[in-house]
């Protein structure tokens, strides 16, 4: 049994092919994880990294909190099932199976009980004799999986183990390994290109494309709440329905044109939507599900008339395909059988609103997720304060001077609502999501969503907001008064330096893998004696800002394993957050405060260091523009990008 943990994982090829993207995934004891999605999407190469048959171009990748990229496969504890079997002919089943251990020098009676145990589970006991070529595909495939059953792993790796079966046995063999998993209770990753066998066998399944996680989320989470178009489309059979359409208010209602019918719905049938992609009448993609496209009356309220023109007999249910007889747009409709059906028939289809989706045009994004991240709400300014949700709020007079109308739109994020006694707003839902509590709250007819580990007791929900969280919006939904960034991108190099380091095989070492090592006095897992010295060797500091700040040794090994001696040729940028900037009278950097953004309960200062303006926040003294500060940046918070690469490195 074993936790796993990918951080900021990149796979780059020396052609400058990226496989896999700012990769970042948890993978708990005993969970069955799928990764799926099109050939060429990277799910093989992240297996493979796991594995440690890819190295890791940069990231981390932990085995139960040990920082584990430069590990041997052999000393991971993983047993992989690949796709082409991998069974040695010349051997019988009882020889592939316990080869593996027999090259361990585990002693003979241990391999024949491990070999025994895992075919009886297997159902190959009568195989045992028997070479691969007397046996067929499926029986192959279990013998696989038996090789790395008697290893007795804290990992199963398997990589699209099924593809050389026929749609029957694949069937079966899904039941078995899911059986498997369940029996052995091991964590299980598998790599498949078959939505079938993700939602069927799959815990949690992570969607790629183009080396980038799309989306991690239980088969059914997958299914009713796809966080854009691609994964909408991938999961699911027959596809999701999509076309093209414009929203707008109509009344209080909200009407949804395509080019065939026009849906109008209230706010309450789409409470998860942020209003301000409605005011700025986004282009948007209606996604619905063939089994949502439910058949009606000519009366019905957003009907609209379609001819079949395809019909899938599937026993018991069937399929239709018809056209809108506007445009003849083509949709796909699930429904129970019915004999009576014919070509050219004319039919009149509703869309079920509870199950519609909605995606942005532009970025394919949904703008009806799960756990609404931002929602909009109208605001009026009536001298210096806000009057928001039934409250008015306190606006600083920096953003007063930018504010000359009346009537506004607040965007509420859930880090803006913190702590506090300002609001006070009926909760009408509360549900528990993936260990966290989503509270669903509404003020007349506006909706906000807050989410938080802890359950609220009670039918109403206290809060304040963090006015530096908010964006403020006119009228015509054009952006007032942005969220304050309190990250600083700053432009810097890696410069030369000399530092002593343990060196292992010509490579550096992190610091956890050379404890780990020098913890089982410099041997690894065969007994074999590792050899470890220390040496000088020409490494780097940070420069930013004019100074160099010297990197702990964990990130001068993951920077160095990427650009190796190469690092003055390539483009950084430093991340530092504003609150991790220490203000000290004897702080390595110096510069005057150029302005000042003050929110009562919380003060910025600009800061002009080096002809550089930063952000820097002070809890504590007011300061005034033209004062000289001193500060220092803990080099443990930095964060690290290669621009070459546009990968982030720490």
């Amino acid at each position: 049994m074993a936790n796993l943990s990918l951080k900021h994982i990149y796979k780059i090829y020396d052609n400058g092919t990226k496989a896999v993207d700012d990769f970042n995934l948890e993978i708990g004891d005993n969970e069955f994880i799928v990764f799926v999605g099109p050939s060429g999407c990277g799910k093989s190469t992240t297996l493979r990294m796991i594995a440690g048959l890819e190295d890791i171009t940069a990231g981390d990748f932990y085995i139960d909190g040990i920082l584990s990229n430069s590990l041997e496969p052999k000393d991971r504890d993983m047993a992989m099932v690949f796709q082409n079997y991998a069974l040695y002919p010349h051997m019988t089943v009882y020889d592939n199976m316990a080869f593996g251990l027999k090259i361990r020098h585990v002693p003979k009676d241990e391999i024949d009980r491990r070999v025994h145990e895992a075919s009886r589970i297997l159902d190959i006991e009568n195989q045992l004799n028997k070479k691969p070529k007397a046996m067929s595909g499926g029986q192959r495939q279990r013998v696989a999986l038996g090789r790395a059953i008697v290893r007795k792993p804290k990992v199963f790796l398997l990589d699209e183990p099924l593809s050389n079966l026929d749609a029957k046995l694949r069937s079966s063999m899904r039941s078995e390994i899911t059986r498997l998993h369940h029996v052995l209770g091991t964590t299980f990753i598998y790599v498949t290109h078959d939505q079938i066998e993700a939602m069927t066998m799959g815990t949690k399944i992570v969607v790629m494309k183009l080396g980038v996680i799309q989306q991690v989320d239980s088969p059914m989470n997958l299914y009713d709440y796809p966080v854009n178009e691609f994964v909408a489309g991938f999961i699911g059979t027959p596809q999701m329905n999509f076309f093209d359409a414009k929203m707008d208010y109509e009344g209080k209602d909200v009407s949804i044109t395509s080019s065939f019918n026009k849906i109008v719905c209230s706010v309450d049938d789409i409470s998860r939507i942020d209003i301000i992609n409605i005011i700025n009448k986004k282009p948007v993609v209606v996604g619905i599900r063939p089994e949502h496209v439910v058949l009606c009356k000519p009366n019905d309220k957003n009907a609209f008339e379609c001819e079949i023109s395809v019909i899938e007999a599937l026993g018991n249910e069937c399929n239709l395909i018809v056209e809108s007889v506007v445009d003849k747009t083509r949709i796909t409709i699930r429904t129970l059988r019915n004999d009576n059906f014919t070509l050219g028939q004319k039919i009149y289809v509703k869309l079920d609103l509870s199950k519609m989706h909605l995606f942005l045009k532009e970025s394919t994004n949904t703008i009806l997720p799960r756990i609404p991240q931002t929602m909009t709400v109208r605001a009026t300014l009536n001298k210096d304060k806000l009057s928001i949700l039934g409250h008015k709020l306190s606006i600083p007079s920096f953003i007063l001077d930018k504010l000359n109308g009346v009537n506004y739109y607040v965007s509420i994020n859930n880090d803006s609502i913190i702590k506090g006694t300002d609001f006070k707003i009926k909760i009408v839902n509360k549900e528990k999501i993936n260990n966290r509590w989503v509270f669903k709250l509404k003020h007349k007819d506006e909706y906000l969503f807050y989410s938080q580990e802890q359950y609220i007791d009670g039918d109403y929900f206290e809060f304040s907001l963090s006015i530096p969280s908010l964006k403020i919006f006119d009228e015509n939904g054009q952006l007032v008064i942005d969220c304050l960034n309190k990250y600083n991108e700053i432009d810097g190099k890696l410069v030369p330096h000399k530092m002593v380091l343990p060196v292992l095989d010509k490579n550096l070492v992190e610091p956890e893998m050379y404890e780990r090592l020098s913890s089982n006095n410099f041997k690894d897992s065969s007994g074999k004696k590792i050899k470890i010295k220390n040496s000088n060797i020409k490494v780097f500091n940070y420069l930013l800002l004019g100074k160099e700040i010297t990197p702990n040794n964990s990130s001068i090994v993951k920077i160095y394993n990427l650009l190796g001696k190469k690092f003055e040729l390539h483009q950084i940028k430093f991340s530092i957050n504003s609150h991790d900037i220490k203000i000290s009278e004897d702080g390595l950097f110096a510069g005057e405060i150029k302005n000042i953004i003050d929110y009562g309960n919380e003060t910025y200062y600009i800061v002009n260091v080096n002809n550089e303006d930063i952000l820097i926040f002070e809890p504590n003294e007011k300061r005034n523009v033209g004062d000289q500060i001193h500060f220092n940046i803990d080099n443990n918070v930095i964060g690290v990008t290669d621009i070459n690469f546009k990968v982030r490195l720490i």
